[in-house]
């Protein structure tokens, strides 16, 4: 099973992260909480789960920090085959201390928060029974490190997922689990500033 979860998300990352993808992403694992009534809001735990084997968009020290992901304040708007949600929250936290658990959601969220932001809307579509994707659009609009990232950088990152509603993949009280990323349009550019004889040294 866990090949078909590989095996789709590959296939709907290709197709929708486009040729403009960039070979830097936030890499998650989660477990989502989807609801059944139009109205009421998902909520998605994750952690980051790049390690050293995928850049990702900013420096993260996998080695003394865990990095969590979390979704909140999802709204189901339309509910069917294919769903959409609206108004998401997404935070990524950097955590010293304890190590997130999924059964206390608080676990997730109880870290420093360096990149918040908005997940305006979210599509849902499920391809089989226990099968489906998630694709949507982030904005970062806070967090400790947002200042990292150059204000054109800060805007438009694709939030892309494969979902599985296998009961082998979903811990209980979820719903589905997901397996995605977050990633840019184009590599993100370092914001450090650079000295006058730094950039000179550039050209020699």
């Amino acid at each position: 099973m866990k090949s078909i979860v590989i095996l789709t998300l590959a296939l709907c990352l290709i197709a929708l992260a486009g040729p403009a993808a960039a070979a830097q992403f936030f890499d998650f694992d989660a477990q989502a909480i989807i609801p059944a009534t139009v109205g009421s809001t998902a909520e998605m735990y994750g952690i980051i789960v790049n390690g050293s084997a995928v850049p990702t968009p900013l420096p993260l020290d996998f080695s003394n920090y865990q990095y969590t992901i979390v979704v909140t304040g999802l709204i189901l708007d339309s509910a069917g085959v294919t769903s959409e949600f609206s108004n998401g929250t997404v935070v990524i936290y950097e955590d010293a201390a304890t190590a997130a658990d999924w059964t206390d959601t608080a676990s997730f969220s109880d870290g420093v928060p360096i990149l918040s932001g908005t997940l305006a809307s979210f599509q849902h579509t499920m391809l089989t029974v226990s099968l489906g994707n998630g694709q949507g659009m982030v904005d970062w609009t806070g967090g400790s490190r947002l200042n990292d990232l150059a204000p054109a950088d800060q805007s438009g990152w694709p939030f892309l997922t494969a979902i599985s509603r296998s009961a082998s993949q979903v811990e209980p009280g979820y719903s589905e689990k997901w397996d995605g990323k977050v990633e840019p349009t184009e590599e993100v550019v370092a914001t450090e500033r650079q000295s006058w004889s730094g950039v000179k040294a550039l050209f020699r």
